[in-house]
């Protein structure tokens, strides 16, 4: 097993996600994300699914966070499966090491702290996971240049979970805060949640998701889970030249 931990002078935590929050995250995220704990099962589901009857297989989960969506695979019985979990942030690293440790996970786990870009050059992945992490990179540029350096690293014809943020309704806006608040949020968070997601810029649609996917070359993007705005897709690589089905 290697914990590789390389460049991390150049790969600052994103805002927001330091020691304070890392320690919390996972219950603030069950808040947040209305069915949260079936996000991590469904994208389990889906990769299995797609790379059923393989014994082993090699998955890479960027942003791993907290490690959480590692947690479900035991109960899908793939014990000779290997995951690389990519990480930024020091701090939802260290609580990632520490529960899969207690799930008996770590030890066929590799951990990187830093962004995609830094992990050293391997086997091309079988599959990927990028959950919750697209609506926080800035700009269309820089998403569509981390979805090619996944695709970059995957075989032909692997799978792709992808959930992020779409558009900007203020209806379900209005539905996510009032939620918010039913769960106990105080007033003052509500209004910098309202101020974050009036001013926060997410993919504009699902149409915009789909085609920001097949330009970096992934296809036949299906809807897995919706909770007001976040979506979760599986697609799947098909390099250019690739015959279409």
């Amino acid at each position: 097993m290697a914990h590789d931990h390389s460049h991390p002078a150049y790969h600052p935590v994103p805002p927001n996600f330091g020691a304070e929050r890392a320690a919390h995250y996972d219950a603030q995220a069950a808040i947040s994300l209305a069915g949260f704990s079936a996000v991590y099962e469904l994208g389990a589901s889906a990769l299995t699914a797609r790379l059923a009857g393989k014994d082993a297989a090699s998955l890479l989960f960027v942003g791993v966070g907290t490690g959480a969506e590692l947690v479900p695979y035991p109960r899908f019985g793939v014990p000779g499966w290997r995951f690389t979990g990519v990480e930024p942030s020091d701090p939802m690293l260290a609580v990632a090491r520490t529960r899969l440790e207690s799930e008996g996970l770590l030890s066929r786990t590799t951990l990187h702290l830093g962004e995609l870009r830094t992990l050293p050059e391997r086997a091309p992945f079988d599959g990927a996971q990028l959950m919750g992490v697209l609506h926080h990179v800035a700009g269309e540029a820089a998403r569509l240049e981390l979805l090619r350096e996944v695709a970059r690293r995957l075989v032909p014809g692997a799978p792709l979970v992808v959930g992020c943020r779409v558009g900007k309704d203020p209806v379900l806006m209005d539905v996510e805060v009032q939620r918010l608040r039913a769960f106990g949020v105080p007033s003052e968070e509500l209004a910098r949640r309202r101020q974050h997601l009036q001013s926060h810029q997410p993919i504009e649609s699902d149409a915009a998701l789909v085609e920001m996917l097949a330009r970096a070359g992934f296809a036949s993007p299906r809807v897995l889970f919706v909770s007001l705005q976040f979506k979760v897709f599986l697609a799947h690589f098909e390099p250019e030249g690739t015959p279409r089905t």
